[in-house]
């Protein structure tokens, strides 16, 4: 196997070049976005309350810790029936445009609500906030209780 010609090496070489161009631009392009625009993030928010509701007391009203407007909106609650003894609530925000250089959120917090399903009623099980290092919630007696209006 000889030697390439000149020519199809300065192609090579050219399209190695085009390409390496190519994956800087993106990865600069990339980075400006991040630093001037930002992307968005889920935090952690940490569970204060539950109250059980309903008929069969299968669904739980959650009450967390979120944020300001851009700095905390709701995303999800999930839950985690473990052993039959207890429920494990993970509650998540959204921190819009999180990486941008300039993004800056008050220490506000704010008080959201949120229903999840369980499969079997709460009973007498512990409720515990997986954002807190299984810290044990507060288990409120109904959901008037919970939103203040009792």
């Amino acid at each position: 196997m000889g030697e390439l010609p000149k020519e199809v090496r300065d192609r090579i070489r050219a399209s190695a070049l085009w390409l390496v161009t190519g994956v800087l631009t993106i990865g600069a392009l990339l980075l400006l976005y991040t630093v001037f625009i930002g992307f968005d993030r889920l935090r952690d928010a940490p569970v204060s309350r539950v109250a059980p509701m309903g008929e069969g007391g299968t669904d739980l009203v959650v009450e967390y810790i979120g944020g300001s407007d851009g700095c905390g909106d709701p995303y999800q609650v999930a839950v985690e029936e473990q052993d039959g003894d207890e429920v494990v609530l993970l509650a998540e925000v959204i921190v819009r445009e999180a990486t941008r250089h300039d993004k800056a959120c008050p220490d506000v917090g704010v008080r959201m609500i949120d229903t999840v399903r369980l499969s079997e009623p709460l009973g007498d099980r512990t409720v515990r906030d997986a954002s807190r290092l299984d810290a044990e919630v507060e288990v409120v007696e109904n959901v008037a209780a919970l939103v203040g209006q009792e």
